[in-house]
């Protein structure tokens, strides 16, 4: 959760500095990849020599889960939702050709 509003706070200083949408969600994505994968890598490392024992290994095998569908949440589906949400991919109307 704390890296998704992460991820979307640099978004917004990154259009705040002048950035076009796209490349603002773009640039956010690639700048917070790697914090967010070591950050989960660390997590996951964590829980590991819980998986060998019978009574925490099965919630310790949940816990990855998690932590793993939670990172590819926070640094695939967030910054395309952000780009559908506020329409990052259209270009401005031009006016008509006629």
């Amino acid at each position: 959760m704390r890296n998704t509003m992460i991820l979307t706070q640099q978004v917004q200083d990154n259009f705040e500095e002048g950035m076009s949408a796209r490349d603002a969600v773009v640039e956010a994505a690639v700048q917070r990849a790697r914090p967010v994968i070591l950050t989960a890598l660390a997590a996951v490392l964590a829980f590991v020599p819980l998986t060998f024992d019978s009574f925490w290994g099965p919630l310790a095998y949940v816990l990855i889960g998690g932590v793993a569908v939670g990172t590819l949440i926070t640094l695939i589906f967030v910054p395309a939702l952000y780009a559908l949400w506020f329409r990052c991919g259209e270009t401005p109307n031009q006016g008509s050709a006629s």
